[in-house]
């Protein structure tokens, strides 16, 4: 079945590791894909040596919240070792900002917040008196943490993984530019795509949530539509509906 992508060219700017899932989505309804990587994931400045520590001794901890799938699959190594070993006296509960983030634990959370947004977490996490663990990228704020502790919990948070910018070659960067859509699947993919194209983009632009809208328009880039949940069937169906306007 046709749809609105059919024959369109759709730029996709999330690292390497990252891209198969959405590239298969577009492919799927006869999008042709320009990948873009602008973004890579790496290991925190100090290696991740205070990220395992503290997840080495997760025990500690009444909560883990995690945020992103990229967070998720760092801490999950830690909680499924413990469970093979089976001598973890206790887990702690888990959060999760999304499904697709819930899933990259491997272990069930206890919360997980839809739509896939941190602030829709904060409003659903419990208020209390223990302590929390937020593992989070370089770039992430510290709202959701403020926004727990408002609430009677001690939180500690911690880096565990580093989003760095990628420069696009020149063979990229015309077929980029020439292409009918652009998708930015996070605040810091437009902040990559700034750096590499200035505030120049395809006639449309869908962002992936409300934070990454806010960083785009605050570069300068004209947002044609905000996907209402981060997901990437969320991004590519609002892709969709915008293109057939």
């Amino acid at each position: 079945m046709s749809t609105s992508l059919e024959g369109r060219s759709v730029v996709i700017t999330r690292s390497i590791a990252q891209n198969e899932s959405l590239r298969r989505l577009l492919e799927a309804r006869g999008a042709r894909v320009v990948e873009v990587p602008l973004i890579a994931v790496v290991e925190p400045d100090d290696e991740g040596r205070e990220r395992d520590e503290v997840l080495q001794r997760f025990e500690d901890f009444d909560w883990i919240v995690v945020t992103s799938p990229n967070g998720a699959d760092r801490v999950a190594p830690f909680l499924s070792a413990a469970h093979a070993a089976g001598d973890a006296q206790r887990f702690p509960l888990l959060a999760a900002v999304g499904e697709a983030t819930a899933r990259s634990v491997g272990t069930p959370v206890a919360l997980c917040a839809e739509p896939a947004r941190s602030d829709v977490l904060a409003q659903q996490f419990p208020e209390g008196s223990g302590t929390v663990l937020v593992v989070q990228g370089n770039l992430a704020d510290s709202q959701l943490s403020d926004d727990i502790e408002a609430k009677g919990w001690t939180v500690t948070r911690v880096v565990a993984y580093r989003t760095v910018h990628l420069r696009p070659t020149k063979e990229m960067m015309l077929p980029a530019l020439s292409a009918d859509v652009l998708l930015l699947a996070s605040g810091s993919a437009a902040n990559a795509w700034f750096d590499a194209f200035g505030a120049t983009t395809p006639p449309y632009v869908v962002a992936m949530g409300p934070s990454t809208a806010k960083v785009a328009v605050n570069l300068g880039l004209e947002v044609s539509a905000i996907a209402s949940e981060q997901t990437l069937d969320s991004l590519i169906e609002t892709a969709e509906r915008v293109i057939s306007q």
